[in-house]
């Protein structure tokens, strides 16, 4: 009777899907971002864990469904299953997930099945680093990511061939200007601003800037907007913005 017990114990462990416990096929990138929850609205960023398939989908809008909970300063995710869109929007892409990411935790554990994955995490004012304690199904893209600094902003811009000067015009603006002081990125790490501009004949690295009056930041709205009508042609192939940590952005085309 006993040996028939253990049998049916186990006929009926082998009988479960790794469906029941939650599993998906595709492996996983993730790297800690930080991100808004609204469009161009003044707000503080939300920590959160960005998850990644490698799998492509036929919907770009294809997500990762998981369970999550924290015990002992462990953040543990567990691997639920890719959930189909009730609309697609065609374009070829991964599912994602964005798991909001406590500023206490030290441990991250990702579950898929049976296999665990674990980091280590700290997390500061300054940067996310994490560490790999053990992986099979998951992969860290950045090692090292900073946060964005408080009162702090991003000039990003692109020039046609032709044009170029127009670029450092602006930026001696900033410079000149006592209420903002130029800084860098210091030390390894994925910058959350935008490194350079992108889709120009001459893209240019970013510059980043600390300012000391909020009404001097908000005034870069007008500023830009006088600079861009005296002095961006329409259709030159120039394109000037700022990107505040809070959410809040300006651009030259939206003048000309």
């Amino acid at each position: 009777m006993e040996r028939f017990i253990i049998l049916l114990i186990s006929i009926i462990s082998l009988g479960c899907s790794r469906d029941d416990i939650g599993y998906i096929e595709s492996d996983i990138n993730f790297m800690p971002v930080e991100i808004y929850n609204n469009s161009n609205t003044s707000e503080i960023p939300d920590l959160k864990l960005k998850l990644i398939t490698e799998e492509i989908y036929p919907c770009i809008n294809y997500t990762i469904i998981t369970d999550q909970s924290i015990e002992k300063n462990v953040l543990r995710i567990r691997m639920k299953e890719i959930s189909n869109p009730g609309i697609c929007l065609t374009a070829l892409g991964p599912a994602t997930a964005y798991i909001d990411l406590p500023e206490n935790i030290t441990e991250i554990s990702f579950i898929n099945g049976q296999t665990i994955d674990k980091y280590s995490i700290e997390i500061n004012q300054e940067k996310i680093s994490i560490n790999r304690i053990e992986s099979n199904f998951t992969n860290l893209l950045f090692e090292d990511t900073f946060r964005y600094p408080e009162n702090s902003f991003a000039y990003v811009g692109g020039t046609n061939t032709d044009n170029t000067e127009i670029y450092q015009a602006f930026l001696e603006v900033l410079l000149e200007n006592p209420n903002f002081t130029q800084f860098s990125f210091e030390g390894e790490g994925r910058i959350p601003y935008p490194p350079a501009s992108d889709g120009h004949w001459v893209d240019r690295p970013s510059k980043y800037f600390k300012y000391t009056d909020y009404e001097e930041f908000e005034n870069l709205e007008s500023i830009l907007q006088d600079f861009s009508n005296e002095n961006i042609e329409e259709n030159s192939g120039v394109s000037l913005s700022i990107y505040g940590w809070d959410n809040i952005s300006y651009h030259s085309w939206l003048n000309n």
